[in-house]
């Protein structure tokens, strides 16, 4: 049997610091100024690596065209996968300069890692199965996104098997993302079916 080292890494930490952010800080959390430090922003440089393979794996196995995308400040690289099927979500995996981003649908975005200062203490390994995590909903049709605007509220909620949000949105976020509506996205087709 494994002895518990108390760092949190492997799993043994107590409360809300186990399996998620903080983990090496124990009970008490974390310092004030940790928030405010990143020691190693080269630690998330292995999910370039996780994302590249990922593109690989999702090329061999379903029906998509693979195209180069403009980069926005602080990415490096960014290329979309696109479905063969209309009602599929396109999936576009992009290099930053601190780690990796997913785009899906018309509105999903999510960093990986989402903060990365040391007080936050993502390990890498959780946000590489993360990662895969976010690419298969998008796949095998599990994520929709839904856009709405009243007279005083505008939302943005995107929903998961293991994830859902939805934030507030301002007059001009609303009208820089579109059209409101729903989106139920499909699986995508695999490579035998294009």
């Amino acid at each position: 049997m494994r002895r518990p080292t108390g760092n949190g890494r492997d799993g043994d930490a107590p409360g809300p610091y186990r399996a998620g952010m903080g983990d090496r800080w124990g009970p008490g959390g974390p310092p004030e100024d940790a928030y405010s430090r990143v020691t190693d922003p080269q630690r998330y440089a292995s999910l370039h690596g996780v994302a590249d393979r990922l593109v690989t794996d999702l090329v061999e196995r379903y029906g998509v065209s693979v195209t180069d995308e403009p980069v926005r400040p602080g990415e490096v690289r960014a290329v979309r996968l696109h479905p063969r099927s209309a009602g599929s979500a396109d999936l576009v995996v992009v290099h930053t300069e601190f780690g990796v981003r997913l785009r899906a649908g018309r509105w999903v975005e999510e960093s990986f890692p989402r903060c990365g200062c040391d007080a936050c203490d993502e390990e890498p390994t959780d946000l590489g199965e993360e990662l895969g995590e976010f690419a298969a909903d998008v796949v095998h049709g599990r994520l929709a996104e839904e856009l709405t605007a009243g007279l005083r509220t505008r939302t943005l909620a995107v929903e998961r098997p293991r994830s859902s949000a939805t934030r507030s949105l301002t007059r001009d976020e609303l009208r820089q993302l579109g059209p409101t509506g729903r989106h139920e996205w499909q699986p995508w087709p695999g490579r035998e079916d294009t």
